[in-house]
């Protein structure tokens, strides 16, 4: 698997390196562990606890778990409303490693090809697993990856858009003020002082390009998270647009390309997101 490249045009390094950690579409993920080992006895994961869908195992409790819970359970919920649509939950099983070291171990061993990020999603056998280090960031990653978890559950590994996954990923992970400091340094660097046309990364088309066997870059993320964050406002005709997209891929109906939906359905579309990039337009 290809090394990630982070743009130049982010100029905060540490906020660079964090992110680095996960940088890379999560679908490719699922088909590199299709035919990998499940995690074993031999991985030295003692202890075990159920939180509603999520099912923990640990060495030892991270002591910020506890506090987490809370968000972790109502994000079914918060997804729901979000789409507009009652989202799946399945069984997860979330392997915490005590630190990174370990967690590296574990994948050297069992996941070779894998990407070096602090937490993955994978599916092996129809079966959710969560692998994350125990860190600073834990529950940003926990986060990020039950949003993979319930997408999955919801509407399946073949039909949901890589953009959208990691987008909503993303859009909930943190709140807007620490995502808007990650991903809007991206989108301002590219756009400069242009506000009459959309610079063509950030076109959903563009985004709807990224296949299964290419990896994106942090601006795919900024992005992706940007026209999640627009999509999700109810105040704009495109919201109605994205949530019948919504219900046809989790029944099953080919559902094409959302940005030729909108084309039909809202000419100006483009003209809108690029507007909304300035604009708080959700609260979630």
């Amino acid at each position: 698997m290809e090394t990630e490249q982070i743009s130049g045009i982010c100029s905060n390094r540490r906020s660079q390196n964090r992110r680095l950690n996960r940088r890379s579409w999560h679908r490719r993920a699922l088909a590199l562990f299709a035919s990998v080992p499940a995690v074993t006895a031999s991985s030295g994961l003692q202890a075990f606890s159920e939180k509603d869908w999520l099912y923990f195992h640990y060495q030892r409790e991270p002591e910020q778990l506890a506090a987490m819970l809370g968000k972790l359970r109502a994000l079914p919920q918060r997804l729901s409303q979000f789409c507009g649509q009652k989202m799946t939950v399945s069984p997860v099983h979330v392997i915490i490693f005590a630190d990174r070291d370990s967690y590296f171990r574990h994948l050297e061993k069992t996941l070779p090809q894998a990407p070096r990020r602090s937490s993955l999603f994978v599916v092996r056998g129809g079966r959710a697993t969560i692998l994350v280090a125990d860190n600073e960031s834990l529950e940003r990653d926990l986060l990020h990856e039950s949003v993979h978890a319930i997408n999955f559950a919801t509407f399946g590994k073949k039909r949901f858009p890589l953009w959208l996954d990691e987008g909503m990923a993303e859009w909930f992970e943190a709140d807007e003020r620490q995502q808007a400091g990650v991903h809007g340094e991206l989108i301002a660097g590219i756009m400069g002082d242009q506000r009459d046309a959309l610079a063509v990364p950030l076109k959903l088309s563009s985004l709807e390009r990224i296949g299964a066997a290419t990896q994106a870059d942090a601006l795919s993320y900024a992005a992706s998270w940007a026209w999640c964050r627009f999509l999700g406002d109810r105040s704009t005709p495109c919201h109605r647009v994205w949530v019948r997209f919504l219900e046809d891929l989790q029944a099953g109906v080919a559902a094409g390309k959302l940005s030729h939906r909108l084309t039909l359905a809202v000419p100006d579309y483009e003209a809108l997101f690029l507007k909304s990039l300035s604009l708080k337009t959700v609260t979630k």
